[in-house]
Formats: C-alpha cells, structure tokens, sequence
C-alpha cells in the first residue's frame, strides 16, 4: 500500500474513533457525575475525550477528505489525464489552482515520476528517453543552450558538455562553442 493510500486509511480509523469518542464521551461526563465519587475518575475522562471529539472530528474529517481528493486526482492522472486545464475543468477549479494540487501530489511523493511543464502539462518522466529527460531538467534549471554547429552550421539544444550534432553526428564540445554560445543566446 503507498503512503497516501495508509494516511487516507489513518485518517478514516481516526476520524471514525473521535466521532464516536464525542457521544461517548458525553456519556461518561454525565455518568460519572451522577453516580457518586467512585465515577469521579470516569466523568474527568469523559471531558476530555469530549474536548478531543469536538475539536478533533471536524479537523481529522477535513483532512480525510484532501487525501480522498488527492487519491481521485492522482488516479485521474495515470489514468492519462496529462492536461491541468482539463483536470481544472472536471474539477471547477481554476487552472492556477489545480497546477498547485498537481505540484502538492509530487512535491509529498504521492506522483512519483512525473513533472509539471509550464503549470500546463503533466508528463511522465518514466515515458520519456533520457534526452528528452536531460533536455526537460536543462531547460527547467536555465542549462539549455540553443547552439549552431561549427561544422553544418544546423542549430540544436546542447545540454552536456560534449553533444553529438544530430544532423552531421559532429562531436561538440561546450568549449569548442563557448562565445558562439553566448552570442546565440544574446541575439535570440
């Protein structure tokens, strides 16, 4: 079982423990306080179990039903729903909003493998070649450079310090290119 499926379930045991604690609790206040001293112990019990309850239930309920909604939305997604404004849609959330719930569920570890681009696309990282993988990670941290090269003069993303030109299969390295570089990146 993954970790938010046992803390969905933890929260269901405890949400249904202090909504029984309440009632209970009032019993033991009332009992304890109408049978003499020997309940005196059980009356104090019961005002605390019944402090817990009230305060507790609606808060561990609330948590209950985000971790039921996270569990729905993640399955949604590998269900090959990839697109926010869609999950936005059958949600009646606002795009913005439904990108942070989506960054949450990978953020905590609940969606493993997968990224968000541009608040926009959800894509499995597992899917992808280790290129695309590479170019993704580079083009999220400021690494990608667009490049042309020396040899064919064809542009191309160059990610590693030493690239094969897809187009003449030329090896380029970082340093070959480093003021074509920073030129390319100032003209575009």
């Amino acid at each position: 079982m993954d970790r938010l499926e046992t803390k969905r379930k933890n929260a269901f045991v405890w949400a249904i423990a202090l909504s029984i604690g309440l009632p209970l609790g009032i019993f033991m206040i009332v009992f304890g306080f109408t049978h003499g001293k020997s309940t005196l112990a059980m009356a104090i019990v019961g005002i605390v179990v019944t402090v817990i309850s009230f305060y507790g239930t609606p808060l561990i309920w609330i948590r209950f039903g985000q971790l039921s909604y996270f569990k729905n939305l993640r399955k949604e997604i590998l269900e090959g729903i990839r697109s926010v404004n869609m999950l936005a849609g059958v949600h009646n959330k606002a795009a913005k909003e439904m990108a942070d719930d989506v960054k949450t569920l990978i953020q905590k570890g609940y969606l493993n493998g997968y990224v968000i681009l541009d608040n926009e696309k959800i894509i499995d990282k597992n899917a992808m070649s280790r290129r695309d993988y590479e170019a993704l990670e580079a083009e999220r941290s400021g690494n990608l450079n667009l490049v042309k090269c020396p040899f064919c003069n064809a542009k191309f993303a160059m990610i590693l310090d030493v690239e094969e030109c897809p187009y003449c299969k030329s090896k380029i390295t970082k340093g070959m290119l480093e003021t074509q570089v920073k030129a390319y990146n100032k003209i575009d």
